[in-house]
C-alpha cells in the first residue's frame, strides 16, 4: 500500500512540475440537457430575416430598388428589430454555453458588440459567430453520445 501511495505522490509531483494545476472531473452536459435546440433554431431563422432585411436595406440605399419613403422606413424598422432579436437570442445562447463552461467567450461580449457595431454594416457578425459556434458545440456533444 505504501508503494502505491509513493507512486501516486511521485506522479502528482511530476504533473505539478510539468504545469498541470488540477484535474477537472466536471461532467460535460449533453446537448439535450442544455435545452438550446429551440433557441438555436430561432437564432438561425432570426439571422435569415436579418440578412434579408440587410440586403433589402442596402438595395434601397444604393438605388437598386426604387422605393417610397414608407418602404424605406419599413426596411429600416425590420432591420433594427431583427437585429435586436438576433442580438438578444445570441446573448441567451452564449450565456447558457458559458454557464455550462462549454465556451470561454463572454455573453457580455455579444451585447457590447451589438451596441458598438452598426446593424447596417457588420453588426450581425457577432450573432452569426455565436450561431456557428453553438452549432459546432452541438455537433461535438452529439458525437460523444
Amino acid at each position: 500500500m505504501e508503494q502505491q501511495s509513493e507512486n501516486l505522490e511521485q506522479m502528482l509531483a511530476a504533473a505539478r512540475a510539468s504545469g498541470v494545476k488540477r484535474q477537472s472531473f466536471k461532467r460535460v452536459p449533453t446537448w439535450t440537457e442544455l435545452d438550446l435546440d429551440g433557441h438555436l433554431k430561432r437564432l438561425g431563422w432570426g439571422m435569415l430575416v436579418y440578412l434579408l432585411a440587410l440586403v433589402a436595406f442596402w438595395a434601397i440605399i444604393l438605388g437598386e430598388l426604387s422605393a417610397s419613403g414608407q418602404v424605406r422606413l419599413a426596411s429600416i424598422t425590420v432591420l433594427i428589430f431583427s437585429y435586436i432579436f438576433v442580438s438578444l437570442s445570441a446573448y441567451f445562447v452564449q450565456s447558457k454555453l458559458n454557464k455550462a463552461e462549454l465556451s470561454d467567450r463572454g455573453a457580455w461580449q455579444v451585447l457590447v458588440g451589438a451596441l458598438i457595431l452598426n446593424p447596417a454594416f457588420i453588426g450581425g457578425y457577432v450573432s452569426l459567430s455565436v450561431f456557428f459556434h453553438a452549432r459546432d458545440i452541438k455537433r461535438r456533444l452529439e458525437a460523444k453520445k
